[in-house]
């Protein structure tokens, strides 16, 4: 399976961006002062892997519902004497 490409803020939606800053404040209020450049990287980091787990997730259910939409049995069948001319040949 091909992976995807590391997700930036600017291609996520509105409520993915406010998940990341969210996990940020947390953390920020969790550890009681401000986080440092690695920290702050590693939180974003691990958050942007769980919106991208999530999409991968969504990507792989409807790919499975197209693949059983697409297998489920047909009850129309081939009709053999419609496709038949029933004009004699010349």
């Amino acid at each position: 399976m091909k992976k995807m490409k590391k997700l930036t803020l600017k291609e996520m939606t509105a409520s993915e961006q406010f998940e990341v800053k969210t996990q940020l404040g947390r953390s920020k209020a969790n550890l009681g002062r401000a986080l440092t450049n690695a920290e702050q990287n590693r939180i974003k980091d691990m958050a942007v892997n769980k919106i991208m787990q999530k999409r991968a997730d969504v990507i792989k259910a409807t790919r499975l519902e197209k693949k059983i939409a697409k297998t489920t049995l047909n009850t129309v069948t081939f009709n053999w004497s419609a496709s038949i001319n029933t004009r004699p040949a010349r």
